[in-house]
């Protein structure tokens, strides 16, 4: 008899879950003031807000070194360092350090109260005062580097992010 229960019910509970897992979103509001990364509705990535007025890298800009700065990454991040300081060194010269600089803090879901925003996955606060990103994304690097680059770039035009060059990084979207 339970063998008979199970092969009715599970194909019910896999369509189930199926739906009950179902991705939905929301894209970045327009003007948005939140560096924030949120996830699209059309399942192409996870777009970022904006809270700074900064002008985007110049468009083909390779990376450039800038001073010497830094950052912590805190406890919430274990097991996630290597990906953060990659996208930290992306920019050049900076200082990991125990507890001054910029707070670095992760998250396994959205980041809350980044600007107007929904479904952010990524905010800088401040140029530098305060980062947060989730795991969520399938670069974490490129999320981290995305972030760090808000201490000095706003967004260059919309598209996917990718490792190109300083301008690329600061793409919107995170595919």
């Amino acid at each position: 008899m339970s063998k008979l229960v199970r092969r009715l019910v599970t194909p019910f509970l896999a369509v189930a879950m199926a739906f009950a897992f179902a991705g939905t979103a929301s894209a970045v509001a327009p003007g948005s003031t939140a560096h924030a990364t949120i996830v699209s509705d059309a399942g192409d990535g996870f777009a970022t807000g904006n809270l700074t007025d900064a002008a985007p890298p110049a468009k083909g800009e390779a990376k450039k070194t800038k001073a010497a700065w830094s950052y912590h990454i805190t406890a919430s991040c274990a097991g996630m360092e290597a990906p953060i300081r990659q996208g930290a060194n992306f920019w050049g010269e900076a200082n990991e350090t125990p507890s001054s600089g910029t707070p670095v803090e992760c998250t396994g879901g959205y980041v809350q109260g980044c600007g107007d925003a929904t479904n952010v996955v990524g905010c800088n606060w401040g140029q530098g005062q305060r980062i947060m990103l989730s795991t969520m994304v399938s670069d974490f690097a490129l999320l981290a580097a995305h972030e760090f680059g808000h201490n000095w770039y706003g967004h260059s035009d919309p598209g996917c992010a990718n490792w190109g060059s300083a301008y690329e990084v600061m793409r919107p979207t995170m595919c």
